[in-house]
């Protein structure tokens, strides 16, 4: 692998006439491409096999879209950093230190990633950084007291980084001054086989789970957990993401709890995935409590890059991140940062060619 190396380039211009910018990172092997646009990541270029790495044949394992005007039209999230809180939270209210806040109703009767207001169609400011973790591109905003219905000035920091052994790592960092739900997370649809090869059935999942949440038929948490032994969410063997799709249909779309979750800040290997016929691997390690895997269940006919028409379970998602509908869940691991804590998770998406 070669050195790493950070291009700037101009990807559109706003209604409002703001330029917005895209990164391209490279070790000479893997690259990736993000935005400041929704700290979106565009792409995800691997080689194209262990012999292309030297003549820069490469294949997109990230879904999306060729323009930017896909992200400003989109709705689901392809590649965007999600917050104030990623996933559901049910009643679209929470209750904290005695005072109850009523969130946006933008999924039936509960609030998904935030609200109507979302961080994905928000320009940040970037700068290109170089960090422990490789050299990237650190992308911040202040979200102000009320944005989303949630309290609190909130200062979050978004890092996006390359290192030499092909790991992209994804860090948040925030403080805010008023206690208020924080869980951010980043929503890349990824197909090992690229961002046309159809199906992800035939990719090879890894958990080390041996629980997921209960969700109802609401699709909010009802509390408990669920041993996956004999289930369909069992991946502690690994296992074609298809096997046992039918069985939990549409698809997968549910959150894998960490085994002996310390909250100690390390990173903890969750999740590998594998295509079979090309030889390509992702290993995911978190420092957050669990990983939703969503199995793209609902984006079917949407048009992305080059005109590719995306088929239902094209992609699969994983969201590492806190427990969905914490904040109206005491037993759950909190996602509640207070004045004079400092928010800090990572995620590495490791790859291998």
């Amino acid at each position: 692998m070669g050195i790493l190396t950070v291009n700037k380039k101009n990807f559109g211009t706003l209604s409002d006439g703001r330029e917005v910018s895209l990164y391209t990172v490279s070790n000479g092997a893997m690259s990736f491409s993000a935005s400041d646009y929704g700290c979106t990541l565009t792409s995800i270029n691997l080689p194209e096999s262990r012999n292309s790495i030297s003549n820069g044949k490469t294949v997109d394992v990230l879904l999306g879209f060729s323009t930017l005007e896909g992200w400003i039209l989109d709705g689901s999230c392809f590649g965007t950093g999600v917050g104030r809180f990623a996933n559901r939270i049910g009643g679209c209210s929470f209750t904290l230190d005695g005072k109850k806040y009523q969130l946006d109703d933008n999924d039936f009767g509960r609030t998904l990633h935030g609200g109507f207001d979302r961080w994905e169609k928000m320009l940040w400011d970037s700068r290109i950084v170089s960090t422990e973790n490789g050299l990237g591109v650190e992308f911040h905003r202040t979200s102000p007291d009320g944005e989303q219905n949630f309290p609190g000035n909130v200062e979050i920091f978004q890092t996006y980084t390359l290192s030499e052994d092909n790991a992209l790592c994804i860090e948040y960092r925030a403080t805010t001054d008023k206690a208020t739900p924080l869980n951010v997370t980043n929503h890349a649809y990824f197909n090992l086989k690229g961002y046309n090869g159809g199906s992800v059935r035939d990719q090879e999942m890894w958990f080390d789970c041996d629980h997921v949440l209960e969700i109802g038929d609401d699709h909010i948490p009802t509390g408990r957990l669920i041993d996956v032994t004999s289930t369909a969410f069992d991946f502690r063997t690994p296992k074609l993401l298809g096997r046992d799709i039918e069985s939990v249909a549409p698809g997968y779309d549910h959150f894998f709890c960490a085994r002996d979750y310390s909250g100690d800040g390390s990173l903890k290997e969750l999740c590998r995935v594998k295509d079979p016929k090309s030889g390509r691997k992702m290993t995911v390690k978190t420092t957050q409590p669990g990983i939703q895997l969503y199995t793209a269940n609902f984006i079917n006919g949407i048009r992305g890059k080059n005109g590719f028409v995306y088929q239902d379970q094209g992609a699969f998602c994983l969201e590492a991140q806190g427990y969905p509908d914490a904040p109206n869940k005491p037993d759950f691991p909190s996602t509640i940062l207070r004045p004079g804590e400092n928010y800090h998770q990572a995620t590495k998406y490791c790859f291998e060619f």
